[in-house]
């Protein structure tokens, strides 16, 4: 069996650089990096970066003490083993060699002169030289820099002083340690060294005046300004229950003012002059499956809907339903009892609207031309689930779309609301990126804290307005004129159904105006109420004579509807009809300042 393909990778564990001061102010700087090698690798390289005025030479790459000889090869490519090439590449140099590793543990020496980096003054020199550059792709395990000076190192510091690290200085000799340096980061050593040391300023920039009161108050100033953050942030961990209700109301109030403003200016409704109380009959012809979209301002039909839908299509004929009863087992099955039931059967074809059409095809396809008793059609759908869940949703989209047709809302206000969101997110996402982009893992600066919990904060301000969007319609969405008077007229008649002993002032006189009473209060989601009605208010005649009100073997009227319940027909339906698989639901020390002024530095790789 051929070996499984790797990708080959490399690990930096060891970077040990040698810094020479010498007495012209040129720095000869040696760098032994060590690394792991998991794969075949075949070249290394190091890309230095130089300033204006700063030059290097006399490059050299070695390894366990056996010098590479110089070849022309700059490529990032395999060449040939222990050689190396230097080119000159814009602001900076590299230097590529060569070599043969596969899965072992390999060092090497890269030795050059850096000139031009060290600043004289005339009292001191600076030496501000990165000792790992913030060009390196890997994080570096261990980093040891060592300076040794021409005259005694007056100060010594290690930056920035996010860096695990500390400092040591001894006479002419400043140490430098850091641990776990995180890729992309670079490490400096900057030290002050007394200018009479030097005998000659050929290898540094002069610049007039003195400078060592000066550094000092730079370093002690970048010193504090690190501690002040580090107050800051100690003060609000310090305090957790003001910091969190701080940015509670940064992550709350910006959006809670633009979805207030939002709904008392483009939401809310605007009352038409209508004062009834209550309608007494169907103020307009709307089918019952529209009435509740115009009532909730929008959003999908559901069960009840298509529960009403299907009794209006067996009261206008498009369904026989016959009364007869069912025996069903309570108690676990010890039991049995009688309920009324209806049996179902094709009636007179006529013309249907498109979500009609679409409840006409799920009982099409329970009755397949016969007749079935209402009681067993959740059983049928569901032996079916996945053709009738189309179906389902179907009816669904037809309604909305036709709706959506009638012009019963404006949708102004959603316009606002996503410009909120998006400006929300944008802002909230882009403070988030630029702080964590510049993030100090050990000691972070306390605006970048600031940018990551504002930036978090409006992206919860986009998170409730686009909740507001998508789960609350009130708030943006407003009737027409015309909508709103026709949802104040349904209002007022569901209103009517629900307060049922109104029925006794003035109740129905036709069959037709009864059951498109039960048609309606099921859409609505009452229909018990309105079987109550009749029960005490329906004459005989009439429900005798209905085809969707019935009555129990005990001569109850709308009892037997009761018995089955509706209600439980409608989720029932909803529970049959859903998709397949859906369920219910200072001198020497530690590191100080912020560095980033030093020479040197880069980085590199292996291939």
């Amino acid at each position: 069996m051929p070996a499984a393909a790797r990708a080959d990778s490399f690990s930096l564990l060891q970077a040990d650089v040698a810094v020479d001061v010498q007495d012209d102010g040129s720095l000869g700087v040696s760098e032994r990096l060590e690394a792991v090698f998991s794969g075949d690798f075949h070249f290394g390289y190091r890309d230095i970066p130089l300033r204006e005025g700063e030059s290097l030479v006399d490059p050299s790459v070695a390894e366990h003490g056996i010098a590479y000889r110089r070849g022309n090869d700059t490529d990032l490519a395999p060449g040939e083993p222990g050689t190396f090439g230097v080119e000159q590449r814009g602001d900076s140099v590299r230097i590529v060699w060569y070599f043969n590793a596969r899965d072992q543990t390999r060092a090497f020496t890269i030795s050059y002169t850096l000139r031009g980096v060290a600043v004289a003054y005339d009292d001191v020199v600076d030496v501000n030289l990165k000792v790992w550059g913030d060009q390196w792709d890997e994080p570096l395990a261990r980093l040891v820099g060592v300076e040794t000076a021409p005259g005694e190192i007056e100060r010594a510091w290690g930056k920035p002083v996010w860096v695990r690290g500390d400092v040591e200085l001894v006479g002419t000799r400043a140490t430098l340690r850091a641990v776990q340096v995180p890729a992309h980061q670079f490490v400096e050593l900057r030290t002050l060294i007394p200018r009479s040391a030097f005998a000659t300023t050929s290898g540094m920039r002069v610049e007039r005046g003195n400078a060592f009161d000066r550094i000092v108050e730079e370093e002690r100033a970048d010193a504090e300004r690190f501690e002040k953050d580090s107050e800051r942030i100690d003060a609000l961990k310090a305090h957790p229950v003001r910091t969190g209700l701080a940015a509670l109301g940064f992550a709350t109030i910006p959006a809670l003012l633009v979805i207030a403003a939002v709904f008392w200016f483009l939401g809310r409704e605007r009352r038409t002059g209508y004062d009834r109380e209550y309608e007494q009959e169907p103020p307009t012809d709307t089918e019952p499956a529209l009435v509740p979209t115009l009532l909730r301002q929008g959003g999908e039909a559901g069960s009840f809907e298509f529960t009403a839908t299907l009794f209006d299509l067996i009261r206008r004929g498009v369904y026989k339903a016959d009364h007869t009863t069912t025996e069903r087992s309570i108690w676990a099955g010890l039991r049995h009892e009688t309920v009324s039931d209806l049996e179902i059967s094709p009636g007179t074809a006529g013309a249907l609207r498109a979500w009609e059409r679409d409840v006409a095809n799920v009982v099409d396809g329970v009755l397949d031309g016969e007749s079935e008793r209402l009681s067993r059609f959740r059983d049928r759908i569901e032996d079916e689930r996945e053709s009738m869940h189309g179906r389902f949703t179907a009816f669904k989209e037809h309604v909305v779309e036709e709706a959506d047709s009638r012009s019963w809302f404006r949708n102004a206000g959603a316009i606002p609301l996503v410009a909120a969101v998006v400006l929300f997110a944008v802002v909230g996402g882009l403070l988030v990126f630029f702080a964590v982009h510049h993030w100090r893992p050990v000691y972070p600066r306390y605006s970048d804290v600031l940018l990551v919990g504002i930036g978090a904060c409006l992206v919860v301000n986009a998170a409730l307005c686009l909740g507001t969007l998508v789960f609350n319609r009130r708030t943006w969405r407003r009737r027409t004129r015309t909508g709103q008077e026709e949802a104040e007229r349904w209002d007022a008649f569901r209103r009517y159904l629900s307060d049922f002993p109104r029925l006794a002032e003035a109740p129905p006189a036709t069959l037709e105006l009864w059951e498109r009473y039960l048609v309606y209060g099921i859409a609505f989601g009452i229909a018990e109420r309105v079987l109550q009605g009749a029960q005490l208010h329906m004459p005989e005649a009439l429900h005798e004579a209905s085809s969707i009100y019935w009555i129990s073997p005990t001569g109850d009227l709308g009892s037997g509807a009761t018995s089955l319940s509706i209600g439980d027909l409608a989720s029932g339906f909803g529970s049959a009809l859903a998709p397949p698989n859906s369920g219910a639901g200072g001198g020497g020390g530690g590191f100080s300042g912020g560095g980033g002024g030093g020479g040197g530095g880069g980085g590199g790789g292996f291939g």
